[in-house]
């Protein structure tokens, strides 16, 4: 997958998993970027060659050529991958200091998996 950009994420969260079947359809391009679980062996393969310190991130992973992004700076990467209606965003949540956006990230994903089963019980 050179010269692609590629999201990895958790596969094995509901919640993860459902954000991805959102964004997927709302991209601008339908292969850019690619998206690819953390539990696949193309997900496993991948985060082995990633520097050291992104080999035990089970989060979501924003991978393209010259940089690696983690926590929320890889959901602002997906924002602007997305139709212009979404990507407007990207500027107003930039602005927003990391530390303030990656505690919010991590309050989301701490909860995730209660949430995925919430998102489970909303469709019964």
């Amino acid at each position: 997958m050179a010269g692609q950009n590629v999201v990895l994420f958790d596969g094995g969260c509901g919640f993860c998993s459902r954000i991805v079947q959102f964004a997927q359809p709302r991209m601008r391009s339908s292969t850019d970027p690619v998206f690819v679980s953390l539990h696949s062996e193309e997900g496993k393969t991948m985060q082995e060659n990633l520097p050291l310190k992104f080999r035990q991130i089970d989060s979501l992973i924003f991978v393209n050529e010259q940089k690696v992004f983690t926590f929320s700076s890889a959901v602002l990467r997906c924002v602007m991958k997305m139709k212009w209606y979404y990507a407007a965003w990207f500027p107003f949540l930039w602005v927003i200091p990391i530390p303030i956006r990656n505690l919010v990230y991590r309050l989301i994903a701490k909860s995730r998996h209660s949430l995925s089963q919430n998102l489970v019980d909303c469709d019964v």
